[in-house]
């Protein structure tokens, strides 16, 4: 090999390594320096891979109630610790919510018969829902985003993808579960919103099989999925409630199946009538069973059959409750057989609803709708003030809005938005709602009054994790544009800029 081909091929492996970890270990040109950074980079890919095989089976954890798990923070400082301190945060703020929760009801129970205490306490427990809902789904939204982010990198091996998409669709999930337990209210009036989307069943199915593998191949259980050929590869409904329902139905299947045990999921096409087709979807297991006298009380929340189960099986309780009236508000019914000593059966009946969508069997194909970037009168880079205290959903923002070609400006709260404004040129403002010393309120009533006609009028899009009923109603009162809800999608952001910078 020649000499300038080796230094080619090393300096290549260096650029890799720097990039990619920040670091060369070597600094000659020498056949030796080669080898040491090939072996330097197949480490630090080989501990990647093991750290995001903890992470998919930690995560995978929740769907069986165990919502308390932490992920390890490694020495390496990179982007699976970023998502690892996310996670763990959003852990601690989980556990101050549940712990909050319970202290709410202890104090609405003393206060049910004092009308003024109790309209005061209405508008404390509203305050203390924003606020969990800010805590928790800001560190939340940082998971969800930097996921995206790594998903669409174009040098993501098809093994890391699929781990990724294990994460996404595990955050999704607990974003439902998340939401849930911030407004138990909401869920049980039946007021939640479910999604009308097209979505495919065989991926679906696939990615629950995947992520369930670990744990079968632990215990050594036989877990069989039969899928009716008649059923449509592609239903159009809410896929994270159905994956909401597989995983907890199928986790609570592999937490009571001793080892070497079976599992079946069943997926049936049930009839189909003329306007939706009927789906059964049917767990059956060979664990422990369930008492018939008890078979009503597992549907209640926080309810587990005894204290030694609790303690042997772990979790909180809450799935199979959430799950009942998920079924419910989805028009469907579940139903549940079960013995001691042999075993249960789950059985889900639920309608997905016809549309417009070709669902005839494997064919049917949907192609990804581009957003359009409106004509705008600008010859020039958007410039765009971000104004949010979290550091993690700073870099998060400004990675997102750099895929679009888009300058952020970042600022840590509403007064410093406010003086950055004075003094520069910008085309929009993403304001974060809840910050230190000057709130997105306060900011954005602050810049609406300002004497100068184009920056009074600039563009603001609230961006905020508050998800209270009354928060569209406030931005509106104090001159935002536009509400998004953190997580956010990184072209539903994008389009929402471009959308406002165009009307004005």
């Amino acid at each position: 090999m020649s000499k300038s081909k080796l230094e080619q091929i090393l300096a290549l492996v260096r650029s890799i390594n720097e990039d990619e970890f920040q670091e060369q270990i070597t600094h000659g040109d020498s056949l030796d320096d080669v080898y040491e950074e090939l072996l330097f980079l197949a480490e630090k890919i080989d501990s990647k891979k093991k750290r995001t095989a903890v992470i998919i089976e930690q995560i995978s954890n929740c769907f069986a109630g165990d919502f308390f798990n932490y992920l390890p923070i490694s020495e390496a400082h990179d982007e699976l610790d970023v998502f690892c301190m996310g996670f763990n945060t959003y852990i601690e703020e989980l556990k101050a919510a549940m712990v909050s929760k319970k202290l709410t009801e202890t104090i609405n129970e003393k206060l049910v018969d004092e009308k003024e205490q109790t309209e005061q306490l209405a508008l404390t427990r509203d305050q203390f829902l924003s606020n969990m809902s800010h805590e928790i789904r800001t560190p939340l939204n940082g998971i969800l985003g930097f996921t995206d982010l790594l998903l669409n990198s174009p040098e993501l091996d098809s093994e890391r993808k699929k781990q990724l998409e294990y994460i996404k669709m595990s955050g999704d999930i607990l974003l439902v579960i998340v939401n849930d337990i911030l407004d138990l209210a909401k869920i049980e009036s039946g007021q939640i919103t479910l999604l009308n989307k097209p979505f495919n069943l065989n991926q679906l199915i696939r990615l629950i099989r995947d992520t369930f593998s670990i744990k079968t191949a632990e215990k050594e259980i036989d877990f069989k999925i039969t899928i009716d050929k008649e059923l449509p590869v592609v239903l159009n409904g809410d896929s994270v409630r159905i994956s909401q329902i597989l995983f907890n139905l199928i986790g609570n299947a592999m937490k009571f199946t001793p080892a070497k045990g079976k599992i079946h999921l069943k997926i049936k096409f049930k009839d189909e009538e003329d306007d939706a087709y009927v789906v059964k979807i049917i767990v059956a297991d060979s664990g422990i069973g369930i008492p018939s006298h008890q078979i009503e009380d597992i549907f209640n929340p926080f309810v587990q059959l005894s204290n030694d189960e609790a303690r042997e099986y772990g979790g909180t309780g809450l799935g199979l409750a959430i799950i009942r009236k998920i079924v419910d508000i989805m028009n469907g019914e579940i139903k549940v057989k079960s013995k001691p000593d042999v075993g249960t059966k789950f059985i889900v009946t639920l309608p997905f609803f016809k549309n417009d969508y070709d669902l005839s069997g494997s064919k049917a194909v949907f192609e990804k709708k581009e957003f359009r970037k409106a004509e705008l009168d600008i010859d020039r880079k958007i410039k765009v003030l971000l104004a949010e205290d979290n550091r993690i959903n700073q870099i998060l923002v400004q990675k997102v809005l750099s895929k679009y070609n888009i300058d952020c400006v970042v600022v840590a709260n509403g007064k410093l938005a406010l003086e950055a404004l004075l003094h520069q040129d910008f085309d929009l403002i993403l304001m974060d709602l809840m910050m230190p010393d000057m709130n997105g309120y306060e900011a954005a009533s602050a810049i609406r009054a300002l004497k100068n006609h184009s920056k009074k009028n600039i563009p603001i899009l609230a961006l905020s994790a508050v998800v209270t009923s009354s928060v569209t109603e406030a931005c509106k009162a104090v001159g935002i544009n536009k509400y998004l809800s953190k997580p956010f999608e990184a072209e539903e952001l994008y389009k929402a800029i471009i959308e406002l910078i165009a009307n004005k």
